[in-house]
């Protein structure tokens, strides 16, 4: 089993698909609890990023409800 969050990004750019790489975005996690980890430190620059909502899998299968990352 691996968990991976898969990323809502409406208007994806260059740049922005580049700065998702360097966070880690792509990456695969051993349990949902070091994806939420990881998600914790980075959601602001996910943000940043052009990223608005964001859906936990594991092996590729939603296991929670898209969370929005828009303010308010």
């Amino acid at each position: 089993m691996s968990f991976a969050w898969i990323l809502s990004v409406p208007r994806p750019t260059p740049a922005s698909a580049e700065a998702l790489a360097e966070l880690g975005a792509s990456q695969t996690f051993e349990t949902a609890d070091e994806a939420d980890a990881w998600f914790s430190e980075v959601w602001e620059d996910l943000s940043e990023e052009g990223v608005d909502a964001v859906t936990l899998a594991e092996d590729g299968n939603p296991v929670r409800s898209p969370m929005s990352l828009a303010e308010g």
